[in-house]
């Protein structure tokens, strides 16, 4: 019985080892990334709600652009400081402060670990349609989601599965990810377009002016 027990307990230590080292491989070393993405958005029975495809870009330090393409175009852009929403079709933006929960939102822990270790706990799921998986729930009860699910394989996220509060659920495949782009200049920054609609929370950067001798 001993021995059985043992080799349960190396099992999976190696397993959580397997999911992950598979997320280590991604994030060392790692600055900025970008891929192509398909989400499909689920109800709590399963009903397919609506699905997208689009790409996002990821930056050291607390920036993201994620821009659906189809069937509608929008834009998500965090600058650090606010996050700017255009949606193309209305002509409209909408803005507010980046919060420190955005900061530290499960695509984070793709350039930093030390957030997932912070902000989740953290539980093996084991090997499913050829991926490793790990389940991430906040540790916060006030956070917008029961728990993210990362399957990874080749050192890559593959598949992010996120489950809300009321039991909907959200698919997200990617694929083409690049390791520390060359991105365009501007990528993470956002100026609204002439005569479009800005609503919402702005808050400049206060100028700075030098002294006077």
């Amino acid at each position: 019985m001993k021995n059985w027990i043992w080799i349960a307990c190396v099992l999976s230590s190696q397993a959580w080892a397997d999911g992950r080292a598979e997320l280590e491989r991604m994030a060392n070393g790692t600055a900025s990334l970008s891929a192509n993405f398909a989400q499909q958005v689920f109800d709590a029975d399963g009903e397919a709600l609506d699905q997208s495809t689009g790409k996002v870009m990821l930056a050291r330090p607390d920036r993201f652009r994620w821009e659906y393409l189809t069937p509608e175009p929008q834009q998500i852009v965090a600058d650090g400081e606010h996050v700017w929403i255009y949606d193309i079709d209305l002509e409209q933006v909408s803005v507010r402060p980046q919060s420190f929960d955005e900061t530290r939102s499960p695509l984070a822990v793709l350039l930093d670990l030390s957030v997932m270790d912070e902000q989740f706990n953290v539980a093996e799921q084991g090997e499913r349609d050829g991926a490793q998986w790990l389940r991430l729930t906040p540790k916060t009860t006030d956070a917008e989601f029961a728990s993210v699910d990362l399957g990874m394989r080749d050192g890559l996220l593959v598949r992010m599965v996120i489950a809300d509060v009321v039991g909907q659920r959200t698919q997200i495949v990617f694929q083409d990810w690049q390791r520390n782009p060359t991105l365009p200049a501007g990528t993470f920054a956002f100026q609204p377009p002439p005569g479009v609609d800005v609503v919402g929370e702005f808050r400049p950067e206060p100028k700075l002016q030098p002294i006077a001798d």
